[in-house]
């Protein structure tokens, strides 16, 4: 599906979606719950779905009340489980490690993008599961043992995830050692997630994390937060076109995709905290120099804000962006440049001149919501109307982004 986009200015509010990543991690944990599992949140991203198909396919029974989701139920007593991930990295590598505690033989089909994606399991082996990968299908033979693991310069914190999520439901204890981790803000959230429902691990400044075994849950309920990777493209189109407010975010949150905030208050943008949302307005935008090293979620939208700032603008962690839905990195350069942005790559650098010639356009999603997102809001300040080839891949992450696009949008 391609969609117009004509210019407008950013002038409204919106409720922000509930975060995929969080709801993800907390579909899975539910796996482990002797009781009733309630989750509260939005349940309509594709990947959260996902996840909930996987745990029904295992044998939970997952019903909607209102805006929650109770899980109850056993697993099934089966020796082998097939499931199907779609394109969705995180759930493929949590219920990866997850479903092979449970079962001897594991088979999880790719969809999409995915197929073309990096897929390392071999870690696994050293406590006791045996993987490849065949024409988009990934295998997992043996039952997962407690014990030491070490991950070895991983280019996704999601795999050390799984086991986090895993491990403590195990009978034994176990060491997990993980050598140059990357995205270290999305491990805060799954040991903020674990510790809430009272689970025990010990990190040691990120290398070693011990994992005490034979743990179970204290809690039942989570609230699942919105997405700040979601408002993020919200405060960028406010930033560099009108105003917005935001509601539904945790400020206290452990999802490292807030620092755009920073970012935007840095730049020059009116930011403003108020009971219960928060304001961003446009102001005079000035160049930025921002790590995106452990935030790779925040490029898209950092690139759309670069673009309108004066000045020249870096954001570093490019080696970052290549195993993403697409080759996030070339496909962000490729697109902002039809749109006549001045964009190089540097050594792990993307460099941004400030345009106050923003082109319209036909531009391609590449299949990656979130530079659909990005594009998207880059039609608030064009000269003419943004086409987005492909852009229904939004509801991979943010399903309601066009809806709520046109709540903020004042036709210019």
């Amino acid at each position: 599906m391609n969609r117009v986009i004509y210019p407008f200015k950013y002038d409204g509010s919106v409720h922000i979606n509930s975060s995929k990543s969080l709801f993800q991690r907390v579909l899975a944990l539910s796996c482990f719950s002797k009781k009733p599992f309630i989750i509260n949140g939005s349940l309509v991203e594709d990947d959260s779905i996902v996840a909930k198909d996987i745990c029904e396919k295992i044998g939970l029974n997952v019903s909607k009340h209102n805006s929650c989701l109770e899980i109850n139920g056993n697993v099934s007593d089966i020796d082998e489980i097939s499931v199907d991930t779609k394109e969705s990295g995180l759930s493929t590598r949590v219920f990866a490690v997850l479903l092979s505690s449970l079962f001897n033989q594991v088979k999880i089909s790719l969809d999409g993008t995915a197929k073309k994606r990096k897929f390392d399991f071999s870690s696994l082996e050293e406590l006791g599961v045996l993987s490849s990968y065949e024409d988009g299908v990934i295998y997992l033979s043996g039952k997962l043992n407690s014990g030491k693991i070490i991950i070895r310069n991983p280019d996704t914190s999601q795999l050390l995830t799984g086991l986090l999520i895993t491990l403590p439901f195990l009978e034994n204890d176990s060491i997990v050692v993980c050598t140059n981790l990357v995205s270290k803000t999305y491990i805060d959230i799954t040991l903020d997630l674990l510790e809430q429902v009272g689970i025990v691990i010990n990190n040691d400044n990120y290398k070693t994390f011990s994992v005490p075994g034979n743990q179970v849950l204290n809690k039942n309920k989570i609230n699942v937060e919105g997405d700040w990777s979601s408002a993020a493209f919200h405060f960028v189109g406010a930033a560099i076109s009108g105003k917005v407010d935001i509601y539904g975010l945790n400020l206290n949150s452990f999802q490292g995709d807030k620092l755009i905030l920073k970012v935007l208050r840095e730049c020059g943008a009116d930011v403003s905290i108020n009971d219960g949302f928060i304001n961003v307005q446009k102001n005079n935008l000035n160049s930025f120099i921002f790590d995106a090293t452990d935030t790779p979620d925040l490029f898209p939208p950092l690139v759309a804000l670069a673009s309108c700032c004066e000045g020249t603008s870096l954001v570093y962690g490019t080696n970052r962006l290549i195993n993403k839905e697409s080759n996030r990195l070339i496909s962000i350069q490729k697109e902002f440049l039809k749109l006549g942005v001045d964009i190089s790559l540097e050594e792990n650098c993307l460099k941004i001149k400030g345009s106050k010639t923003i082109k319209g356009g036909v531009v391609n999603s590449h299949l990656d919501h979130r530079i659909a997102m990005a594009l998207s809001i880059m039609a608030s300040v064009a000269e003419s109307s943004v086409t987005i080839i492909d852009s229904n891949v939004v509801s991979k992450s943010y399903s309601r982004f066009y809806e709520d696009l046109e709540k903020v949008s004042k036709i210019s």
